[in-house]
């Protein structure tokens, strides 16, 4: 198993090291919600999607529903956040001063991790939200990264497999 710091320091360079993090300043000159500020350049896309380059985030939000989980399990951690009108530095802080977001941070959103675990109780194989090792205190950002793929962190030793969002 890694240790906590080694994966904390691994994840924090994996997360600066992004090329969208310099995108992401640049979202003021979109006003911060249009979709060229990320994807103007480059297109990573499945060929089927739109433009993005003349879409904003509402656009998005046609396709992109909480009841459309097939499509809406395809998008990366940060763009959840900014469907919501969560703007990336009410987590990271101002550009100057980027952080990875704490889980005091993401509970103060999301609710206590007793109740999250509670909430996911019912998820099988194993309530992603509950570990026999650390209980409900399972660093967030161990499974759920904004910038990059997220994991399932138990399958690092256990062969049981969920998607995580």
């Amino acid at each position: 198993m890694i240790p906590a710091t080694v994966l904390f320091c691994v994840m924090t360079a994996v997360v600066f090291s992004q090329p969208c993090i310099a995108a992401q300043r640049e979202q003021a000159k979109y006003g911060g919600g249009e979709c060229a500020g990320c994807h103007g350049h480059v297109r990573k896309l499945p060929q089927a999607h739109p433009d993005t380059k003349v879409m904003n985030l509402q656009s998005c939000k046609t396709c992109h529903t909480k009841e459309n989980r097939d499509i809406r399990e395809k998008l990366p951690g940060s763009h959840y956040h900014l469907l919501a009108n969560i703007r990336c530095e009410q987590c990271h802080g101002k550009d100057h001063d980027l952080k990875v977001p704490t889980m005091e941070q993401c509970v103060a959103c999301h609710g206590s991790t007793t109740k999250l675990a509670e909430k996911t109780k019912g998820v099988k194989p194993r309530n992603p939200h509950f570990s026999p090792h650390y209980g409900t205190e399972l660093d967030c950002n161990f499974c759920h990264h904004q910038h990059t793929k997220s994991e399932n962190y138990c399958l690092q030793c256990h062969s049981f497999g969920f998607k995580i969002p």
